[in-house]
């Protein structure tokens, strides 16, 4: 009896001890303040370094994933340097782009260069247009609600989960007709900062998978063609 009384006051001590080295957590800030205060951020940059992915494929969009940095300086379009994996029919390949002026040089992995005419809805100032990009995604989402604070390439984020309506998501990319569910990742240090977006279209088709977009943005006002070394 004397040793089972010692392991249970050794087991309460070991569980009080615990419960009163344990840190209180920090409350998790409003999901709808975050991301308010990262389309503020997001609408002040002139420039930025991007990488955007889709699973599958999306009507009208033939990009598989384009990374690369945008300024919406130098130009009626902005300027964008970078590389793309496109989708074409059947055919799937790689380039290397310039965006200057009017136009847009593409080089392909043999070094062909060829020009080809800006498309109207898919470029540097579309991206960070407040009226047709991420801004407004950002400004028209709902139900927005923190869930956890992580980790996203070495900055510390908080995670905000959200909703956008059809006619929203499909006024920035058109092939999407369906709800969709969105997901922020906005710095926890102030200014908040956009790092990361995801966003899940719904199957078309019974048989059909969900269809993941990402975004990840990083160096924020940093010149096109050069990089903070992270």
């Amino acid at each position: 009896m004397p040793r089972r009384r010692t392991a249970g006051v050794l087991a309460l001590v070991v569980a009080l001890s615990s419960a009163c080295s344990a840190a209180p957590e920090e409350p998790l800030p409003d999901g709808r303040a975050l991301v308010d205060a990262a389309e503020t951020s997001l609408n002040g940059i002139r420039s930025v370094r991007f990488d955007f992915s889709v699973s599958s494929t999306i009507p009208g969009l033939d990009i598989r994933e384009v990374k690369g940095q945008a300024s919406k300086d130098g130009g009626p379009h902005g300027t964008a340097i970078g590389q793309a994996d496109v989708q074409a029919s059947a055919d799937r390949f790689e380039l290397d782009y310039v965006l200057v002026g009017e136009t847009l040089f593409l080089t392909d992995t043999k070094g062909q260069q060829r020009q080809a005419t800006v498309p109207a809805d898919y470029n540097p100032m579309t991206l960070l247009d407040s009226e047709r990009g991420l801004p407004k995604l950002m400004s028209e989402a709902t139900a927005l609600k923190t869930e956890t604070k992580e980790d996203v390439l070495g900055v510390e984020a908080y995670r905000v989960t959200g909703e956008l309506a059809k006619d929203v998501i499909s006024s920035v990319i058109p092939g999407i007709q369906a709800d969709v569910d969105i997901k922020f990742w906005v710095t926890k240090a102030e200014p908040r900062n956009l790092v990361r977006v995801w966003i899940q279209v719904p199957p078309r088709q019974p048989n059909e998978g969900a269809i993941q977009l990402e975004l990840a943005l990083s160096d924020q006002n940093v010149p096109v063609g050069t990089t903070t070394g992270g």
